[in-house]
């Protein structure tokens, strides 16, 4: 047990050392970084002996473009076992601690689930012992910061960087050299395959900035790596020719703008020159980074593949591929098919693409002008990989036309999700329905050639995170029913059931409830004066704006019940709607939806008879902060996306570890959570992706429109009311789409939706049976931590135990 005069004394000497400040002169962020500083000094020896330990091991290496961490003080000290003692400590010097804690800004490096699933994946791993590393950007600004101005997103820059990072430390000894351009010449005429010098190229040195990830109580640190750019200390080959050193130093400076900014989620079709050097650059580092790892701790290059797995989060990764094929080749002197053989079984490759259209493509005259031997190697793995094909399957022309990873057209394109599969060794859907519409609808000719490659890893969130660091109340709850030994084995949350009957326990999870709500309805009053009323059902929907998200489907819910209140019909639970999420910046109907939401706000808020039944709310600028807010507060769960086009979605879980009720598309991990949770347990509605994929283009929107009553009334009072507001016109585009085309299926599952929505309403009635569900979903919830999906991979996949 440490003492708390031990780490107030570690506190204090932070202070006092590294930031120059007594508590007469430090400001609340001053004693937020010495904290930090402080607990950071509580798991360094770990760090370095968990990396020592590991030497000579197997290891995966996690490759992410993103990374959603949240806020890391109050999580490692609760890994670490110290909150309390840090606690005692802090008091004792007449700090709020609270206060201290909301000084940690969220570490949000990513725009979607995908950044949310790497962090857990990470926690998991470490905690689980694993020999690992996870490879990020360090980008200069994260996501965007998001205010609401008018009812209409505005995006500001999101400076995460500007008052210091407690947690990284700087590896300058381990940067390396990414090029860009020049040209290439063969070492060896009668070496067709290589190996090339690549020459007179524009150099980007990468920086590593190393971030812990402490796993839970258990001595194991493992690293989190992100790659800076900075300028090389070279001028452009051009200096010679205008000797202008400011303009030289100018077009230096442009090499950092590499890791400046992450890019927002948009059309990934969209080729740009910075996000293909972004990509090229964040994997050319990692590759020649696991080399050197490699080969300091072995001594030579052989024996790679038996001591490397590495594992691709999304395509934006493929280039790692053919630069490990460059570097083997040009670099190791190793022969074109044994690289190719070590290649294959070292690469496993995770998917979340639910549209064949919409994997990320690239032209090939952009590649070949920024990377040229790059280029060079993805088209000699095409030409040898078609070789191959026409070798055993003849020559099919429509084969090699589908499975060939230039796709033909005006301008050639490389089909980056292609090569991901074709150099992995797996091949991973998410879901167990994304799989399904991965092998048959985005990469159907791979999986009828390569079946073997292709498997289901249902993503899971980490429990200990979104509960028992997020929800302590709850976590002291559940340990005192059933004993800690959840929070390292989430299977055992299975005993929670025996007391889903108990009058004791279904108090206790009652009074937790009360007290977040209160908590969030305090928040919302501080920070925007919302005034909520923490005996509603709190009705919340946070995921990223977007149409598949069918944000739209949930206020036309809202819009269904106003009329239905105005009419004198009044029989529904009293609900506060709380909207939270982010549009990307180009997406101009979501950001349309985040404006439609406001106008119903004002629309509900502002009639005395409707707020008192109901209350809407958007809360901007929304990250993992605000989420461990929402989990713990909410009393029912958006999970409606629409069903082919969600592959599979973690906000569900998080919910329902903590005792959240949830109304469920059928599509993505709705469908698991359907089948382990209980049908009789959630409220699934709507049509399943098979059936709506069927349809084929047979959908008419305007039938259904026509047939329903309740949804012409709808439409008719945002026409009316959008004609009187001056900005009501902005969001026409976004009703057009739902009459005219509505891909989205919002229309056609709106009547099962609303009837699922009454269910939720005479359930909450009776608060004894809706508490009993509550604690069922969290007792059922064991095997959606991603403690399973982690030991799932690291058997049939990585195979590093």
């Amino acid at each position: 047990m440490i003492d708390f005069r031990h780490l107030r004394d570690t506190y204090t000497l932070y202070l006092r050392n590294i930031l120059a400040k007594d508590e007469m002169s430090a400001t609340d962020y001053d004693r937020f970084m010495a904290l930090a500083y402080a607990v950071r000094s509580e798991f360094v020896s770990h760090w370095i002996s968990t990396q020592r330990e590991h030497i000579g091991s197997r290891r995966v290496y996690v490759l992410s473009m993103e990374y959603t961490l949240g806020k890391s003080l109050y999580n490692n000290m609760v890994n670490l076992g110290i909150e309390e003692a840090f606690t005692e400590a802090v008091n004792s010097l007449g700090i709020s601690f609270r206060g201290l804690f909301e000084k940690d800004d969220d570490f949000d490096l990513g725009n979607s689930g995908k950044a949310r699933s790497a962090a857990c994946i990470l926690e998991s791993i470490a905690t689980l012992g694993l020999p690992s590393m996870g490879y990020g950007m360090r980008y200069d600004f994260g996501q965007f910061r998001q205010e609401i101005k008018n009812g209409s997103q505005v995006e500001f820059p999101n400076d995460w960087l500007h008052k210091g990072h407690p947690w990284e430390i700087v590896r300058p000894e381990y940067a390396c050299v990414v090029k860009f351009s020049g040209d290439i010449a063969r070492v060896d005429n009668g070496k067709p395959l290589g190996p090339y010098e690549w020459k007179n190229a524009e150099e980007v040195y990468a920086v590593p900035y190393d971030v812990p990830i402490v796993g839970y109580r258990n001595d194991a640190v493992n690293t989190l790596r992100l790659w800076s750019a900075r300028a090389s200390e070279e001028f452009l080959p051009d200096y010679q020719n205008h000797n202008d050193y400011v303009r030289a130093c100018e077009e230096k400076s442009q090499s950092g703008r590499i890791t400046k900014v992450l890019f927002p989620d948009e059309d990934v079709r969209r080729a740009h020159d910075l996000r293909i050097r972004q990509q090229y650059f964040f994997v050319s580092a990692v590759i020649q980074d696991i080399i050197r790892r490699h080969k300091h701790n072995c001594g030579s290059i052989e024996g790679l593949d038996a001591k490397v797995a590495i594992h691709l989060n999304g395509s934006r990764c493929a280039l790692a591929i053919p630069e490990m094929m460059r570097l083997l080749v040009d670099h190791e002197g190793i022969e074109w098919k044994r690289a190719w053989g070590m290649t294959q079984s070292i690469f496993s490759y995770s998917s979340s693409a639910v549209h064949r259209e919409h994997i990320e493509t690239w032209p090939v005259y952009k590649i070949g002008q920024l990377l040229p031997r790059v280029m060079q190697v993805i088209f000699d793995i095409n030409a040898e990989h078609l070789d191959y094909l026409r070798s055993h399957s003849g020559h099919d022309v429509d084969l090699m036309r589908n499975i060939s990873l230039i796709e033909e057209g005006e301008v050639k394109r490389i089909r980056f999700a292609d090569m991901a599969v074709l150099g992995s060794s797996s091949v991973s859907g998410i879901s167990a329905q994304h799989t399904e519409i991965i092998t048959k609808h985005v990469f159907p000719i791979y999986y009828r050639q390569y079946p073997e490659k292709f498997n289901c890893k249902t993503s899971g969130v980490s429990h200990r995170r979104w509960l028992h660091c997020a929800n302590r109340p709850l976590s002291a709850l559940i340990t005192r029913a059933i004993g800690d030994g959840w929070v390292r084995r989430s299977e055992e949350l299975s005993k929670l059931e025996h007391y889903a009957k108990s009058a004791e326990t279904l108090k206790a999870f009652a009074n937790v409830k009360s007290r977040a709500k209160s908590e969030l309805c305090a928040s919302l009053r501080e920070m925007f004066g919302v005034a909520f009323d923490a005996t509603m059902l709190f009705d919340v929907h946070s995921r990223p704006i977007h149409m598949s998200k069918r944000q739209t489907l949930h206020i036309l819910y809202i819009l269904h019940n106003y009329l239905k209140i105005k009419s004198g019909e009044k029989s529904m639970c009293r609900r506060a709607h709380i909207f939270a999420g982010k549009a990307s910046p180009s997406d101009f109907l979501a950001k349309q939806i985040i404006h439609l939401v406001n106008i119903v706000s004002d629309i509900v808020n502002g009639d005395p008879e409707a707020r008192e039944y109901m209350r809407v709310a958007f809360i901007p600028n929304f990250g993992v902060g605000w989420a461990e807010r929402l989990v713990t507060a909410a009393d029912l769960s958006e999970q409606i996306s629409t069903a082919p086009f969600e592959p599979c979605g973690t906000f569900n879980m998080k919910f329902a570890f903590n005792g959240v009720l949830t109304v469920a598309s059928r599509g993505g991990s709705n469908i698991e959570l359907i089948k382990r949770i209980g049908e009789e347990n959630i409220f699934a509605f709507g049509k399943t992706a098979e059936e709506l994929l069927s349809m084929n283009g047979g959908y008419n929107p305007a039938k259904i429109l026509a047939e329903s009553e309740s949804l012409r009334a709808i439409f008719a009072l945002l026409d009316s009311h959008l004609s009187k507001i001056p900005d009501g016109h902005t969001v026409y585009p976004l009703l057009s789409s739902l009459r005219d085309a509505d891909r989205n299926f919002v229309l056609l599952d709106f009547a099962d939706y609303i009837n699922k929505q009454e269910a939720v309403d005479a359930l909450f009635k009776n608060k004894g049976a809706w508490d009993s569900k509550c604690l069922l979903n969290i007792s059922r919830m064991g095997w959606f931590s991603t403690d399973r999906l982690v030991r799932d991979f690291a058997a049939s996949v990585w195979k590093i135990i």
